[in-house]
């Protein structure tokens, strides 16, 4: 379905497909496109039964950044505007179900803040990554400032900010910020194949897992720790952990809960 003009939604086979469909645009920026990533992160945040998720945009772009022609007529985003792109970026990382970004073309300023706020980044051969705010007069925006430095670590990230100098796939696979590179024909299939095995995963251990991981930047060891038991303690009460022990034990492929935990 359609949430806005540019974005559109569909859950198959327990994966929600959310598209950029802006790509007379190069999926760049617009109100629209920001309302309609909330709409999205609303959808799977309500229905237990997505599993995982693909973010990819139409076209041979996946997102070009803003769409600087209407912000030379209007000088920008208004505040609501502004506070849709952050809750979209925010609510994406925050997802309960795993997020892949399947990338090509390119990953810009907003668009490099996409990318970033998914869980795992598959790209297109050649596919470029660049800040570009400072290219254009700007400070870093839509969660950049706060994602490059953990995923690139400070130096790359500095790199990036202050000399607005792009990075290819290749590259960006060698930090470890893109975790595989593809012909640009068998992206899509790439994130589906991925995307499927992460359907088939235990849902309750995987959003502990990523909580976990996300919370370890912050916390000190012991309270980490203390996470860490409060939530195996949670897992060891659940069907899927049950399920995963009997199946070891019966030498067979677990089958875990339909809907997520």
């Amino acid at each position: 379905m359609q949430l806005t003009e540019h974005v559109s939604y569909e859950l198959r086979d327990r994966i929600a497909h959310v598209t950029l469909t802006r790509a007379e645009a190069r999926n760049a920026l617009s109100p629209a496109l920001a309302e309609g990533l909330v709409k999205a992160v609303d959808e799977v945040h309500k229905n237990p039964k997505v599993r995982a998720v693909i973010l990819s945009g139409e076209g041979p772009t996946f997102c070009a950044g803003g769409d600087l022609k209407a912000f030379a007529g209007d000088g920008g985003l208004s505040a609501d505007d502004g506070k849709a792109v952050h809750d979209g970026l925010l609510g994406l990382h925050r997802s309960p179900a795993p997020v892949i970004a399947a990338i090509q073309g390119a990953a810009i300023g907003y668009g490099l803040g996409l990318a970033c706020a998914c869980d795992i980044r598959l790209a297109a051969d050649g596919t470029r990554f660049q800040a570009g705010f400072t290219g254009i007069g700007l400070s870093p925006d839509s969660t950049t400032s706060y994602f490059l430095p953990r995923l690139f670590g400070l130096s790359v990230a500095t790199r990036m900010m202050l000399t607005n100098l792009p990075l290819d796939a290749a590259e960006a696979r060698a930090h470890g910020f893109v975790a595989s590179v593809h012909p640009a024909a068998e992206l899509a299939s790439a994130a589906e194949e991925l995307a499927q095995r992460v359907a088939q995963m235990p849902s309750g251990a995987l959003r502990r897992a990523k909580e976990l991981l996300q919370a370890s930047l912050s916390h000190e060891a012991e309270e980490h720790v203390a996470m860490e038991v409060g939530f195996v303690l949670e897992s060891f009460a659940t069907d899927d952990f049950r399920e995963g022990v009997t199946a070891f034990v019966e030498k067979r492929k677990p089958e875990f809960g339909p809907e997520r935990q």
